[in-house]
């Protein structure tokens, strides 16, 4: 018979990442953990963008509907 596992064993089923790896994360291996982006761009532009475009696209099915329906 197995013993049970306890909480702790239940919930923690990853690995800890090793100082080398913490190191290679946080000086370059991540995107936006290294900070080389443009916030204006990332995180204004683009929305700003997809939110004009699907605008955009729900006028001309409005326009379509007017036509077919």
């Amino acid at each position: 018979m197995q013993k049970p596992e306890s909480k702790m064993e239940q919930i923690k089923k990853y690995t800890e990442a090793t100082p080398e790896e913490v190191h290679e994360w946080q000086n370059g291996g991540d995107f936006f953990m290294t900070g080389n982006f443009d916030v204006m761009k990332m995180f204004v532009v683009v929305p700003a963008v997809i939110q004009i475009v699907v605008f955009g696209l729900m006028l001309a099915v409005f326009k379509f509907n007017t036509l077919f329906f």
